[in-house]
This record gives C-alpha cells, structure tokens and sequence, in this order.
C-alpha cells in the first residue's frame, strides 16, 4: 500500500500523457530495428506459434463487466482448472474486467493463484480507490490541470493491489512461461477498431511491450467512455510527436472471441492437407458475464442522484455488454463457418448456442470449431439453483469497480452451477477426452 500511495504522489507532481517507453532508437533503419518477444503473441509472427500436444488451438475468452466479470471469470477458470481443462490453454484473450484475472493468472503461479487470494483481491474496491483519491483537494487540482486523470488513478489501484511482486511494478516481460499467452483488447479511440496489446502491435509503435505495466494494460481496456479517461500511447515510429488514445475494449468485442479467431486463422490458415500447428481444429470457452437487467430497483419509489448517476452508468454498461456480446457470437457462427452450410444451418447453430451453451462449426478448411459459452443469462434456465431468487440476484450485480463480497460469492455459485448442469458437464466431458485429459 505504501508503493500504492507513493506512485499517486510522483505521478500526481509530475502528470502522466504516456509510460510506454521506445524499442528502438529513432535513428536505426526499419528494416534493422529489433522486434518485441514477449510472450503476448497476436498473430503468427517471429515464429512463435504455440504448438499443441494434442493438435488443437484452445483459446479461452473473458468477457468485460467490470469486478462482475472478474469474479465470474475468476470463478470459471477455477471450475476449469479443477477438470484439468485450464491448463490446456493456449491463449487468453480478456477484456475489461475479465482482464484482472487473465493477466493475474497468466503471472503467477499456483501460490498465489488459489481461490482464497483471488477472491480477496478481486473483491477490492477498486472503484472507491478512484473516488477517495479525486476528492483529495491536491489530487482534485492535480487531476484537473496536469495530465495525470482517472484511469492513471485505476492503474495505480490496479498495480498496488494486483500486479505488483518485491515492490515493482509486473510489465508483459514477467508472463510466466508454463501459462498461457495473454491478449488484453481495447479500442483505438481514432479509428475504433480494435486494439490488442500483443508484440506485433507494440512493433507498429516502436515500443517496448515488455517494459509496458500489466496494470497500464489492464486499464486501458477497462477506460468505459465518459466514466474514465482514455489511455495514452506514445507512437515511437516516428520523431514527429504522435500519440494513440484507447478505451475500453468491449466497444469493439466485449468477449474478447474476435481476438482469439484472428490468431487461430493467422496460424492454421493452411488449406487441407497443408501443415498445420492445430490440425485438430479450435476449441474457445467463452466466459461471459452479461446479465439483463437490475431487479432491485422495482421496489425504490424514487432514487437519489449519485444514486441514478451510479445505474445510469451501469445500465448503460450493461446494455453495451450485452448488445456486444450477441453480436460478437452472431459474427463467430456467420463470418468463420465452413462454405458448406446454408443460411438455415448458420441459423439453427447460432440458436444451439444460445440454448445449449455449446455448438460445433466447421472453419473454412473443413476443422472443426467447438464453442462453450459459460453465460450467466443462463443461470435463469438452471434447475438446481440454492433459492428462487438466485438469477434475479445475479442480474443485480453492477459492472461498476466494487463488488460486495456476497455478491463475489453468489458468481462462484453460479460459476459452479453452470459447469456442473447436466449438458454442459457432458460437453466439456468430451472436450476433456478430446485433449486428452484424465476427469
């Protein structure tokens, strides 16, 4: 806590435009310039392919949704990784919130990943950390006339609570090995397309991903408009000042799937017969912590005003979530589905997910693709839950950055429930054989 508070100090004096730092000098020719390697790999470049034993791409999606989706997809890996199923991953594509427990995971080991640490950490109030800190007089002055702003301020939170070990800050050079690789997304504020933080796009900016802090990362693509300020990148390609501003990254995939279907067709683009690193085709768990609507709010007459900026903000959270999240999977069954299948085909395997939570689907070269969709809008359908108002709690979890620990506990229940239905146990059961992992 002490780092914690000190780092609000520095950067509070000094402001903060940007903390990316350059890879090559200006001056050294492109065509000798390094190139980054870490282990945040987005496409299949620099030869670094993540081979599978078994011959499948399994690419795990963490949906934003701020401590919601961080506990949820917390609570899901947890689940997996008890059927031996997480450690078969490749990839780790997050978003938002699903972020903190991607990137904690991806830089830990099994001391400190455990259910009590994870649980206790990501439970932090995060978002009253933002707020006890604006309402400093020097912060308040600092925040309004420096270039220091309220997503420095989460990173810094972030950072203190989460990404820092021997009182430094965690950069992508600190990605274990024996875990998987890790895309963290946000938008290009400019041309609104996706941005992912991975070697190839840090080489575009002549920049150095591997001194680049998690925390920074992690906040970039939690920056939900209007709430939080866009983060800052410097573009290093060039001696002309250029800059690159980023927000939140569920505008573009609130899932994080589009990122993981990208690089499984950059890497496994090999027609039939052709070698390929995943002959076996692609296997995506998808984590995805949209819910539909707040039922507390049916028994209030009226509400306060902080109280209606709060939901405002929420709802409208919510509301892109989940308008994003149907899309995204909608994308997923129409634009990577073998040429075989009819428009009723695509139709009826988008309504099998839906339903399901699982479906399989050809990729343009006759691999299969299977997709499990771990959704919380499908607690409501579950016949198991602890009491009848299970689902109806869940809806009312906000997506802002605090959480009550109940709350937390009550998506380790649904987290625990999903998994264990009777269909889905199935499903992942034959995914389990299909890796050939012991039950």
């Amino acid at each position: 806590m002490r780092g914690f508070v000190a780092l609000l100090i520095v950067v509070a004096i000094t402001g903060c435009t940007y903390v990316n730092k350059p890879l090559n000098d200006d001056s050294v020719p492109l065509e000798s310039r390094k190139l980054n390697q870490t282990r945040a790999v987005g496409r299949a470049a620099q030869g670094q392919i993540t081979n599978s034993s078994d011959g499948c791409f399994v690419g795990l999606a963490i949906s934003g949704g701020g401590l919601r989706s961080a506990n949820f997809g917390a609570a899901c890996m947890f689940q997996l990784q008890r059927m031996n199923l997480l450690r078969k991953v490749n990839y780790i594509s997050a978003v938002s919130g699903g972020a903190l427990p991607a990137a904690y995971y991806c830089l830990y080991d099994d001391t400190d990943w455990n259910p009590g640490n994870v649980q206790r950490k990501l439970t932090h109030g995060f978002g009253t950390d933002i707020v006890l800190t604006a309402v400093q007089p020097w912060n308040a002055a600092a925040l309004m006339f420096t270039d220091w702003d309220s997503t420095d301020v989460l990173a810094a939170s972030l950072d203190g609570v989460l990404f820092r070990r021997g009182g430094r800050s965690l950069t992508f050079a600190d990605l274990r090995d024996d875990r998987p690789r890790l895309l963290i997304n946000a938008t290009d504020l400019q041309s609104g397309k996706g941005f992912m933080f991975c070697n190839e796009s840090f080489d575009e900016l002549n920049s150095d991903l591997g001194k680049y802090p998690i925390a920074h990362a992690v906040a970039a693509s939690s920056a939900v408009p209007v709430v939080l300020h866009p983060k800052t990148l410097r573009d290093f390609s060039t001696s002309f000042k250029q800059y690159r501003h980023f927000i939140d990254g569920g505008v573009t995939d609130n899932l994080g799937v589009q990122s993981l279907v990208d690089v499984y067709l950059a890497q496994n683009g090999g027609g039939p017969g052709q070698a390929v690193p995943y002959p076996k085709g692609a296997i995506i768990f998808v984590i995805d912590a949209g819910t539909r609507y707040d039922a507390n709010l049916s028994d209030k007459g009226d509400i306060g005003f902080w109280e209606k900026i709060r939901r405002s903000t929420d709802l409208a959270a919510t509301a892109l979530i989940a308008r994003a999240n149907s899309a995204t999977l909608g994308d997923l069954i129409l634009l990577h589905a073998g040429k075989s299948l009819t428009a009723e085909d695509l139709r009826a395997k988008k309504q099998e997910l839906q339903e399901k939570g699982f479906v399989e689907i050809e990729d343009q070269n006759q691999r299969p693709i299977q997709v499990i969709h771990l959704s919380l809008t499908n607690v409501r359908r579950l016949s198991n839950v602890p009491f009848p108002s299970f689902s109806e709690s869940i809806d009312s979890i906000s997506t802002l950055y605090n959480i009550e620990r109940k709350e937390a506990h009550l998506l380790y229940q649904a987290a625990e429930l999903l998994i264990r239905d009777g269909a889905m146990g199935e499903a992942l059961e034959s995914v389990g054989k299909k890796l050939n992992v012991e039950p």
